[in-house]
């Protein structure tokens, strides 16, 4: 039985991948629809990844609406997820499937006016979309059940707290936030049920490179995983400076919040405010609030969400007695 609905906007970059499977695999939810944005690949290239990792989960039927194309010229550093957001490992849609005529946004309010408070909105890559919605209609968002936005920076008051604890949380930043500032601004004033997990969140969880390889060996999922992570994974491990290799799954934690509330071991309100400093853009909750506030996560239950990535990975894995 179906008891949660998902429409997905996404950048279809290697973490949105493993936060879409995360999210066909788990018991009970369906995903509706996708709706692609620039940021990891451009709006069209993370159309075709979005297709891609549907037929990986063996979800055929699902509709992938392109959104809103980049505003001014594309970064001049290149992407840890390569050029085509997904390792440049040559994965391809199967033949003869496309995305669907409606725009992403388009597809965003329809959705909202049609099932109005029974769909659950998750947001993976610059809100462009997001932002164009609520221009058009301004209370969209509070016509779904929930809202997750993987992106900001956690309460601007924990800001001290977070670099102590992650002295590579300030460098790395609000990436999806810096993608498009403008779009955070328009969404960041908009009313909803709306949780921001941030990158004070997302960037604790660190997997091991060396389980993803082992599962791998064994699983399709798990394989097409760690194809597209090879590049990746050096890029965390890179950035992190950790020991021994690793990789990151930043959407993955969204997906998991989205997915399974009481993994949310504490949140704060505040008000999503854009701040730019030496040239970035990050979105920061501050309090006193005034207007609409948000939930900013502040902590997580990490054991169970490692636990539902490993089952993501496992899920086509034979068990022992099994055919």
């Amino acid at each position: 039985m179906t008891d949660r609905y998902v429409l997905v906007d996404t950048d279809t970059g290697v973490d949105d991948a493993l936060a879409m499977l995360t999210i066909a695999q788990h018991s009970g939810t369906e995903i509706i629809g996708v709706g692609t944005v620039f940021g990891n690949c451009t709006e069209q290239q993370a159309a075709r990844n979005a297709l891609t990792v549907l037929s990986v989960a063996r979800l055929r039927d699902v509709p992938v609406c392109i959104g809103q194309p980049r505003p001014g010229s594309p970064p001049a550093t290149s992407s840890p997820h390569g050029l085509d957001g997904l390792g440049d490992r040559g994965y391809r849609p199967r033949p003869g499937v496309g995305p669907a005529p409606e725009s992403a946004v388009d597809q965003l309010l329809r959705v909202a006016a049609d099932r109005p408070g029974a769909v659950d909105l998750l947001c993976l890559g610059p809100l462009a979309n997001i932002a164009a919605g609520v221009t058009r209609e301004p209370r969209v968002l509070t016509r779904y059940r929930s809202v997750t936005i993987m992106g900001g920076m956690g309460p601007a008051s924990r800001r001290d707290v977070e670099a102590a604890v992650q002295p590579q949380f300030l460098e790395k930043g609000d990436t999806n936030t810096n993608h498009d500032p403008v779009a955070a601004t328009v969404v960041s004033a908009a009313p909803g049920k709306i949780t921001w997990v941030g990158m004070n969140v997302t960037g604790r969880l660190r997997l091991a490179w060396a389980d993803l390889v082992a599962r791998s060996e064994v699983g399709k999922t798990a394989t097409f995983v760690r194809d597209i992570t090879e590049d990746y994974h050096r890029y965390c491990t890179s950035t992190y400076r950790a020991e021994d290799p690793i990789y990151t799954a930043h959407d993955s934690v969204a997906a998991a919040v989205m997915l399974d509330p009481p993994v949310v071991l504490s949140a704060t309100d505040a008000r999503p405010r854009v701040i730019h400093e030496d040239g970035r853009a990050a979105v920061w909750g501050v309090t006193p609030v005034r207007g609409p506030a948000h939930r900013f996560v502040t902590d997580l239950d990490y054991r169970s969400i490692r636990t539902r990535i490993a089952a993501t990975l496992e899920a086509d894995i034979p068990r022992p007695g099994t055919v």
